[in-house]
């Protein structure tokens, strides 16, 4: 989970494409995947929740990216692993949760989020 995040950061499109279960792939997956890379700037990821039971995974997460001031990708994955390797298989979109103005700020300045995104 953390690595597709990463690849979504760092424009690894391809990387993005062999970890997406195979079913899943539409014909214009790569183009369609290189457009969300090229139109959006993730700001951090906050992992909430997590399952795994043997070959089948769940993760919750949010994601944060810029939107005036900044947007929230909220939710639960799901991961199938066969012959060894993990692919994202779908996905629950969630509601956006609502951040403490004294919690650390998402996106790892160390700052609180009143002081850093939140204002």
């Amino acid at each position: 989970m953390r690595s597709r995040y990463s690849a979504f950061c760092l424009g690894h499109a391809n990387y993005l494409l062999t970890t997406l279960h195979p079913s899943k792939r539409r014909p214009d997956e790569l183009k369609q995947i290189e457009a969300t890379i090229n139109s959006t700037t993730w700001l951090g990821l906050k992992i909430l929740d997590h399952k795994q039971a043997n070959d089948l995974a769940e993760v919750e997460f949010v994601a944060f990216y810029k939107d005036a001031p900044f947007g929230q990708l909220h939710e639960r994955s799901r991961f199938t692993r066969e012959a060894g390797q993990w692919f994202y298989h779908d996905g629950v979109f969630m509601p956006d949760i609502k951040l403490g103005r004294n919690e650390p700020c998402f996106c790892g300045s160390g700052t609180k989020f009143k002081h850093c995104h939140g204002n």
